[in-house]
């Protein structure tokens, strides 16, 4: 496998491969690549440059943007939105920064740490004033084992960014011991916060640039440096790290991502055989910061990150193997660049994790897509989305409208302030999108119930590069908030930003089958549970079927009259359920067929019981049969084979059965007969 990833990259069929992409690239996308120093380029087009300083810009740039009207059927919390000088980048977060059940909002703005309660106020102690400002989200989490989170950001200095302080603050704000940290370089994006040793202290991973230089580092809570780190990179990182176990082990390892190739690290610093993994000839990262996700259930996570062209005008996105091999199915390419870290969730609710993307392209009129793709690279039902705006942010995915399948959220690119929210299945949620003072542009929303009212709240934020202003907005619902469903709140993940997918701890997925769609009257048929999760109960209806309920995990059922009969499951445990119904989803014909199991003259009220035995008269049944016995929550209490001989009864002894209404059914075949019988002591 790897043998054929380097021969792919590096052997002369690359370049014909390159152009046939290049060509194909033309169809989806109609970007040029321009320098942003280029006086030729539109200077009221939105955009943001990749690492090297380069944009995709689309050739509709100068033309009339269309006016939306504005939708915001969501409710505003009062003294929302805050807006305060200063631009920011990444969104923010909800953290515990005092003793009340309720969350706070926190957000890097300008050079300037913020920190509000639910109801608009400054938690005390903060704004925290910064020496330089972040590209990056603030980070939470107990870096000095005193059992409290605290808050975590790096910096650069604007401009040329290989300057940079590490801030870390106690949730009064003031600095922890040892901090703040003097960088190496600047700080590229968004600090990870991840227990990488035997103590419970969280370690700070960060990515660090000195054009044209990056390196990895990692610091311990008082501001030291871990043993191993820094280690090099061949170029400056414009990403974050990702933290997690990909080789199976238990133990963590790092991933980190320059302009040029992706490396995994151990805890010690080496790298792991077959990295660094590079992109392709002209292909470079830049702000797709990699995911972390097991897609085919080895036991083993896949690194999953974005990627563009550095002359023309698309992407990919890349699955990559604990050795440095691409995963089966994997690259796909998409129109326009990615800058954006992938969103992996169960989109679907089918137990299986799917991966989606969008991309992004400078552009007036709306010229990108949202991607959604099973592990094995095709699509998901109902995906690519229509033409949107640019995509700069990750996608955050959870239940925004009390439905059983979580809805992707993502910003809004053009200069206009939105974020969009789609269902599942590629159409678009109803009462989205939803207006913010000024542009989403870079502004990772995110989800949860801060105020613990056990219902859904939003934050997100717009900023106004014309003012050089920010507005953080706090919006709540009458939506139940569900954390199982919950998959990506924030970005990367969690408040720590490690980057991990994994299914939230009460994850349930619904989801059965059954061996036969179409039965004929009195047929059973044999439902089997699927569902993923950690379930501890199960909750049947049967439209038309008996039993018309069951609790057990794997019922079975007849249907005593032909029609179009719906089924449905609730699956749940001690902190969450989900339900999936079949509309219709069982057809139950007339009993047919030239070869009876009964002679015409049967009546099956001469099954009977007689003697803690049931019998079955001779000449009511012909040759071989099976005869089954269920209770009536759908327990197969006896099974057996038989052959009907002329001229003796069937005597089936009932030892171990006790008082109850028990279900008799005679079948071979498709045909079959069953009834109910009382069994008495």
């Amino acid at each position: 496998m790897k043998l054929s990833c380097r021969l792919f990259y590096h052997s002369a069929l690359y370049p014909i491969i390159l152009l046939l992409i290049n060509a194909l690239s033309l169809v989806y996308g109609q970007g040029v690549v321009m320098h942003k120093d280029d006086p030729a380029l539109p200077r009221q087009a939105r955009y943001a440059a990749d690492v090297a300083g380069y944009v995709l810009i689309h050739s509709d740039a100068l033309k009339n943007k269309p006016i939306r009207p504005p939708v915001d059927s969501i409710t505003l919390l009062p003294y929302w939105p805050q807006t305060r000088e200063g631009l920011s980048q990444r969104g923010g977060i909800a953290c515990q920064l005092d003793d009340d059940p309720d969350l706070e909002v926190v957000y890097v703005i300008g050079e300037s740490i913020y920190a509000w309660n639910c109801d608009g106020s400054d938690v005390s102690g903060w704004p925290v004033p910064l020496q330089f400002g972040a590209d990056g989200a603030p980070s939470f989490g107990d870096i000095d084992s005193d059992g409290i989170g605290e808050i975590v950001v790096g910096t650069r200095l604007s401009g040329t960014g290989n300057e940079g302080i590490l801030v870390a603050l106690e949730r009064d704000g003031t600095p922890v011991n040892g901090f703040p940290v003097t960088l190496w370089g600047g700080a590229a994006r968004t600090a990870v916060l991840c227990n990488l040793d035997a103590d419970p202290a969280l370690e700070i991973i960060l990515a660090e640039r000195s054009w044209p230089e990056g390196k990895v580092f990692v610091y311990q809570g008082d501001g030291s440096i871990m043993t191993g780190w820094p280690q090099h990179l061949d170029h400056v990182p414009g990403s974050g790290a990702a933290v997690g176990d990909i080789t199976g082990d238990s133990v963590p390892e790092i991933v980190a991502e320059s302009y040029l190739s992706i490396y995994a690290f151990d805890l010690q610093g080496n790298l792991l055989s077959g990295f660094p993994y590079t992109p392709g000839s002209n292909r470079v990262f830049s702000y797709s910061t990699p995911v972390l996700a097991d897609l085919d259930d080895d036991g083993c996570r896949e690194i999953i990150a974005g990627d563009h062209s550095n002359n023309s005008g698309y992407g990919m996105i890349h699955v990559i193997r604990n050795d440095g091999t691409a995963f089966p199915g994997w690259p796909k390419i998409t129109s326009n660049w990615v800058y954006a870290p992938v969103a992996v969730a169960d989109f679907d609710m089918d137990g299986d994790p799917e991966i989606a993307s969008g991309d992004q392209m400078a552009s007036t009129i709306p010229w990108c897509h949202i991607y959604v793709w099973e592990a094995d690279g095709t699509y998901l039902s109902g995906w690519p989305s229509p033409y949107i705006w640019p995509v700069n942010c990750q996608i955050i995915v959870a239940d925004l409208d009390g439905d059983r399948f979580p809805e992707l959220v993502w910003d809004d690119n053009s200069e206009d302030g939105w974020y969009h929210a789609y269902n599942h299945d590629g159409t678009p949620l109803n009462g989205w999108p939803l207006a913010v003072q000024g542009s989403t542009f870079f502004m990772n929303p995110a989800t949860g119930d801060f105020n613990a009212d056990g219902t859904l709240d939003l934050t997100g934020g717009g900023i106004d590069a014309a003012h050089q202003t920010t507005s953080i907005h706090l919006w709540t619902t009458n939506i139940p908030y569900r954390p199982e469903k919950a998959f990506l709140p924030v970005l990367q993940y969690n408040v720590q930003h490690t980057g991990v997918f994994r299914f939230p701890e009460w994850y349930l997925a619904a989801l059965f089958t059954a061996d036969n769609f179409q039965p004929q009257v009195n047929q059973p048929v044999h439902f089997t549970d699927l569902s993923a999760g950690t379930v501890t109960g199960w909750s049947w209806h049967f439209e038309g079927g008996l039993p018309e309920y069951s609790m057990e995990q794997n019922p079975v059922v007849i249907y005593p009259e032909p029609g179009l009969f719906e089924v449905t499951l609730i699956v749940n445990n001690i902190m969450a359920s989900d339900t999936l119904t079949w509309k219709k989803g069982i057809q139950v014909h007339p009993v047919t067929g030239i070869n009876p199991l009964f002679d015409e003259e049967d009546d099956p009220a001469r099954f009977y019981v007689r003697n803690r035995s049931l019998v079955v008269p001779s000449g009511s049944v012909n040759g071989r049969f099976v005869l089954t016995i269920y209770s009536m929550d759908s327990r197969a209490l006896v099974r057996k084979e038989l052959n009907a001989a002329q001229g003796s009864d069937i005597i089936i002894p009932l030892q171990g059965i006790g008082p109850q209404v028990c279900l008799i059914c005679i079948a071979r075949g498709i045909c079959s007969r069953c009834r109910k019988l009382m069994m008495m002591e």
